[in-house]
């Protein structure tokens, strides 16, 4: 039967709070903390380190990779790709995109568990993402979320929950929608979608699974809905009638926010987490019907706490200092323009070592090179390179503060960083204090966006300090 085998999360430290937001618009709860993608952030990019959470960094044996999200950076071009190279991923793999509705998640798992089963994938991984668009003042300022979450999927000893059911059904239902090129989601009357929309339909999805299983609301002892809000989720929980024990005490809705295509993927990684072997779960979508996924937790299910998720994120939320910064982050106000040179051929010439970070060893001398040119630095042999991936962890060996180039946060860290097992990384600090950084400081290697130059997204990695 096939089954989940790892799990892994991302939840960006960036928060806006509900005070900050207060002081510039009059109005927002002061309680309110929405996690924030950073400037240099994506789907992608958080895609990318939800799925190095959950599969490690190369030798995955992954064979299929299922990316979701209603906020893919690529409107035309594989974002799943991108995603496969930076993770490591091998180069004989099926990727696919899904996306257009909140749902995409859930759906990505259906597909993933049939592809399982039907033996034309042996081990496939599936991440949803987002960045949730909201414009400044708005209600869904503070009531979205980004964020990413994604879980492994295959057959046999290792499977930590099994997938028993899957149940999907359709209805063309129009509750929020975003047309192309606009900057928010919209939404109809208020009362009309949350009683005919989400808990209607919610309804309908959860009881439809009981029904083609025969399970009894007493076989379940977790229970994650998709809404938009607490007080839906409250009133979808009310309506399907499960045991108080069998909601979350407290539901990601409540403390992070609606975080569209991810929000059933972080539930249920956090869900599982937290799972007792035997215990079973059931994870629902939502979106013109919806999907319900009964899973049973095994035996091997107390080994997905060791990986990260939401909590090793949470420990490292960091409020923005101003409002301002929010702004930049989404390039609301005005900043000096820049034209990077960027190339398509020098992307794809040099991706095996921007993407996946693959250095030169040189086979007269030894010397380790990244990045790697034509002739050896140490002994001059020209052309005479095996390669070699570099670690994403090391200690700072020097350092700058640079404050001239344009940055949101008004400056530019840059650092050298020796690497754990040979080799030095130059490169951008991310996530850090400024007056913390010092010589000798414990950092590892983060997927990021650097710019978008001529008009298509440039990544690269950047320096974050570790745990």
């Amino acid at each position: 039967m096939a089954g989940i085998t790892s799990v892994g999360a991302y939840i960006p430290f960036h928060r806006l709070g509900g005070d900050t937001v207060r002081a510039v618009w009059g109005a927002g709860s002061p309680r309110a903390s929405r996690p924030l993608a950073g400037f240099d952030e994506d789907p992608i990019t958080m895609g990318v380190e939800a799925l190095i959470n959950a599969a490690g960094w190369g030798d995955s044996g992954v064979d299929s990779l299922y990316f979701a999200s209603t906020t893919h950076p690529y409107a035309e071009k594989s974002n799943a790709s991108v995603l496969a190279a930076a993770a490591d991923l091998p180069e004989k793999l099926f990727t696919l995109d899904a996306g257009g509705s909140v749902r995409a998640g859930t759906s990505a798992l259906k597909a993933a568990c049939d592809a399982i089963e039907a033996g034309s994938s042996k081990s496939a991984a599936v991440v949803a993402a987002e960045k949730r668009p909201s414009l400044p003042g708005s209600p869904d300022e503070l009531s979205l979320c980004d964020g990413a979450a994604a879980v492994l999927l295959g057959k046999g000893e290792d499977v930590a929950a099994e997938i028993e059911a899957v149940y999907s059904w359709s209805e063309d239902f129009i509750d929020r929608w975003r047309l192309p090129g606009e900057g928010a989601v919209s939404a109809g009357d208020a009362k009309f979608i949350q009683d005919y929309g989400y808990v209607r339909q919610s309804v309908a999805t959860v009881e439809g699974l009981l029904s083609q299983t025969g399970a009894t609301r007493e076989d379940i002892a977790r229970v994650l809905v998709y809404a938009p809000d607490p007080r839906t989720h409250a009133a979808i929980a009310r309506k399907l009638g499960f045991p108080d024990s069998a909601y979350p005490e407290n539901p990601l809705i409540a403390r992070l926010g609606d975080s569209g295509a991810a929000a059933p993927l972080l539930a249920l990684v956090d869900a599982l987490q937290g799972a007792e072997p035997g215990e079973h779960v059931i994870v629902a979508g939502h979106g013109s019907g919806g999907e319900a996924i009964l899973l049973r937790a095994t035996e091997k299910v107390h080994s997905l706490k060791s990986q990260r998720g939401l909590g090793w994120s949470l420990e490292r939320a960091q409020p923005i200092p101003n409002y301002g910064q929010w702004l930049k982050f989404n390039g609301l106000s005005p900043e000096e323009e820049i034209k990077p040179f960027t190339s398509p051929s020098i992307l794809w010439k040099e991706n095996r070592a921007t993407m996946r970070l693959m250095a030169g060893v040189c086979r007269v001398c030894g010397e380790l090179q990244y990045p790697r040119q034509q002739v050896c630095n140490a002994c001059g042999a020209r052309d005479e390179w095996d390669e070699r991936k570099l670690s994403r962890k090391g200690k700072i060996f020097t350092f700058v503060h640079d404050y001239l180039p344009p940055s949101p946060e008004g400056f530019i860290t840059m650092a050298t960083v020796e690497l754990e097992g040979g080799g030095r990384f130059y490169g951008q600090m991310t996530n850090h204090v400024k007056d913390d950084v010092h010589i000798g400081m414990e950092c590892e290697l983060t997927f990021r966006l650097l710019h978008q130059g001529d008009g298509y997204y440039n990544y690269f990695w950047k320096l974050r300090p570790a745990e």
